[in-house]
């Protein structure tokens, strides 16, 4: 439970999820208060997709004359899809026009990143991170049957490690490892990938963030696709000022009502995550044994309504 609200352990989880949807409400009309009565949304667990930029939309569409040209997006995301996260953003400035502004309690990872750095400015928190744009390609392994997950900078090093055992380790080694690879058409279509990441990153950050100092949007963009060595480094506060980006700390008054509204989400998170098992139990616990035994441990496990603390799943910006 959220430490600023004491609730009735007879209320209901959805009696409870209503209470957590008006105080999330409620600070966000404190928040817009202190921004002089602009516009805030809030980008809770949001997986950036098609769908999720027509759902923005609509929402805008409503509120179009509410905006007055000024907008705050408070972000809790683990990315999703580039091009779609290119959209929303270029959506977001149509009605962000004289400001456009992007805080972040905690996560703003992956495609995520290349929304936030299509503003004006960015606030973090100083436990918040921003990640590296290197898509994620999910893929099927035809030898072992089974989906892998890697970035395209694995690629070169990989070629490298092959030529290495070439030059001056065990052939046999290096051969098998080429008869592994995909065709270089396909690893050829993955590498360009880190180019269109970089080059989405380049046109938002040269036309708003820095839009009088464009010759740092190259260093930055190649700096965010294709220099980090993991997909999951944490760009903090600080590594994020390093590179160049314009990012202010969140502080005060701002900081304690946006971590308010973070915390309450994330209890809203759970307690639907504990219905969802509920309902997953009651729809299978008549069934059969014998049909019982064939369900994937997995749903099994979900069957069992058992309560995790402190924990977040973080989407990593998968590239289909």
């Amino acid at each position: 439970m959220s430490q600023d609200d004491t609730t009735d352990s007879t209320v209901s989880p959805e009696q409870r999820i209503d209470e957590i949807k008006s105080s999330i409400s409620e600070q966000l009309e404190k928040f817009r208060e202190i921004r002089n009565g602009e516009l805030c949304l809030p980008f809770f667990g949001m997986t950036i997709t098609p769908a999720v930029v027509n759902d923005v939309f609509e929402d805008l569409l409503t509120k179009k004359d509410d905006c007055k040209g000024c907008l705050n997006i408070i972000i809790d995301s683990g990315g999703g899809d580039i091009d779609a996260a290119y959209n929303l953003a270029m959506l977001l400035r149509k009605y962000g026009t004289e400001k456009l502004e992007f805080i972040i309690p905690r996560w703003a990872k992956s495609a995520a990143t290349l929304l936030v750095c299509s503003g004006d400015r960015i606030q973090m928190s100083h436990i918040a991170e921003l990640g590296p744009l290197d898509p994620q390609i999910t893929q099927l392994n035809p030898l072992e049957e089974r989906l892998e997950t890697f970035s395209p900078l694995h690629i070169e090093s990989t070629m490298e490690m092959i030529r290495n055992e070439f030059d001056t380790g065990n052939e046999k080694l290096a051969t098998g490892l080429m008869e592994r690879l995909q065709f270089p058409l396909t690893l050829g279509r993955f590498i360009k990938y880190l180019d269109i990441s970089e080059q989405y990153l380049t046109k938002l950050l040269r036309t708003r963030m820095f839009k009088d100092e464009p010759d740092k949007t190259e260093i930055i963009s190649q700096k965010l696709a294709k220099e980090y060595t993991d997909h999951a480094f944490c760009i903090n506060i600080d590594e994020a000022q390093t590179i160049g980006l314009k990012v202010d700390p969140l502080e005060d008054e701002e900081l304690d009502i946006v971590w308010k509204i973070y915390k309450l989400n994330e209890e809203r998170r759970e307690l639907q995550e504990e219905i969802k098992k509920v309902e997953i139990k009651k729809s299978i616990e008549d069934l059969p044994p014998e049909i019982l035994d064939k369900l994937p441990d997995s749903m099994k496990d979900k069957s069992k309504p058992t309560k995790t603390k402190g924990t977040k799943e973080v989407n990593d910006g998968t590239q289909n």
